[in-house]
């Protein structure tokens, strides 16, 4: 198990890389504003890191110790403090209404129980606090890539941490509880995981 965290370590490093350019101006636009107190759950490698405010108090849920020595690179090149715990996003240890900000890249497709984790989004932010998320989805139902994410999702799930593309996750969002949602799907030039969602929800 430690030598597959591991290796997931060292893959997302270089599948991030990739990825970052795809989406980095919604990453600029959403991430960019936040202030106050921003809670990262499964932060990876810290791809992140670099577009919130430099006043900006950063946490990060990530259960995967191998990822820490990816962040605190980044976070000290940016000369950025940032706490980490060692938690998963289903149990988050800390107070209700604590957080300004929630933010998720890439990881509600592999958590074990997302209505759960939309859950504890919901208990640990603030009144008026926002959820903000850019997620890969699953394509629309009876489309080629929605039968092939279908066909694929259970040697992808074991090969990808746990990673599920063919998620509903606009669905799971509209229904945990938030005051508003906003978001639009879009689609990049990716096999299999090329639909994606981005967009906030407030509480």
């Amino acid at each position: 198990m430690s030598l597959r965290k591991r290796i997931h370590a060292h893959l997302l490093e270089y599948f991030s890389a990739k990825h970052d350019p795809l989406v980095e101006d919604r990453k600029r636009e959403l991430l960019g504003p936040l202030k106050g107190s921003v809670l990262e759950i499964g932060p990876g490698t810290g791809v992140n890191l670099r577009f919130y405010a430099p006043g900006v108090r950063w946490i990060g849920a990530e259960p995967n110790a191998f990822m820490y020595p990816y962040l605190e690179r980044r976070a000290s090149a940016q000369g950025r403090r940032i706490e980490l715990l060692g938690s998963v996003a289903e149990g988050l240890p800390l107070a209700d209404e604590s957080v300004d900000h929630v933010v998720s890249t890439l990881v509600l497709c592999s958590v074990n129980d997302p209505q759960q984790v939309l859950k504890e989004i919901h208990r640990v932010l603030k009144p008026g606090g926002t959820f903000v998320f850019i997620e890969h989805v699953a394509d629309e139902a009876g489309s080629r890539t929605r039968r092939r994410q279908d066909w694929i999702e259970p040697v992808w799930a074991w090969f990808a941490d746990g990673c599920h593309p063919n998620r509903e996750t606009w669905k799971l969002v509209q229904r945990a509880g938030f005051r508003e949602v906003n978001y639009e799907l879009f689609k990049l030039k990716l096999p299999i995981v090329g639909p994606h969602l981005a967009g906030a929800a407030m509480k």
